[in-house]
């Protein structure tokens, strides 16, 4: 069985498919693109965060916005006919980056951070590379979760809002410092089950 909420885009296309005729003549790559300066934004909402706890609520907009982008552009790709390889290595890299950047940035906001914070970045890094070092042999990629880069956001949003709550309520609780512990564990446990599944592909 698939676990995660990769597969949740093929909903989340239909939903969208009303936009199409809008954007006949856009570049699925410029969508691709447009989530850079988005990523910096969560980057940057992230970094701030701990001493103003209502950018928390901002990132959590700022990542769906981000989510929004990634699932527009494929369905653009797709519905019109404009994938090409140029276009599958940009929807791959944009994404990547994004992380890399909120990671990092959480990774820095406070001292307490760091270790986590490295640990996150190592293991999503991973996640990506088990995901699809079934390419190398002519196999297909793997984008099962538990904790996919779907699966990191849609976290990331639910603790962000628990941060923020917390601070208003007064719980004694590290949300986000505890967001990296489940990116570590529940990561981890993605990249084994990626890499059975290419070991398994390898024997066919």
């Amino acid at each position: 069985m698939d676990l995660g909420l990769y597969n949740l885009k093929y909903p989340a296309r239909k939903l969208l498919s009303g936009l199409l005729p809008m954007l006949r003549g856009v570049n699925p790559n410029a969508i691709s693109w447009a989530m850079l300066p988005v990523g910096a934004a969560v980057a940057a909402a992230y970094a701030f965060a701990p001493g103003r706890p209502s950018l928390y609520l901002a990132g959590i907009g700022l990542v769906f916005l981000r989510m929004f982008l990634g699932t527009l552009d494929g369905l653009v790709a797709v519905h019109f006919g404009k994938g090409t390889p140029q276009g599958e290595l940009v929807n791959r890299l944009a994404p990547e980056l994004c992380d890399a950047m909120y990671l990092g940035a959480i990774a820095l906001a406070k001292p307490e951070w760091h270790l986590l914070g490295v640990g996150a970045l190592a293991v999503a890094w991973l996640t990506t590379f088990s995901g699809l070092l079934g390419a190398t042999i002519g196999k297909p990629t793997q984008s099962v979760g538990p904790v996919g880069q779907t699966d990191r956001l849609a976290a990331l949003q639910a603790f962000s809002l628990a941060a923020y709550l917390g601070h208003r309520l007064g719980w004694n609780v590290d949300f986000i410092g505890a967001f990296l512990a489940w990116t570590i564990a529940g990561g981890t446990l993605t990249v084994v089950l990626r890499l059975l599944r290419n070991f398994r592909n390898a024997k066919t």
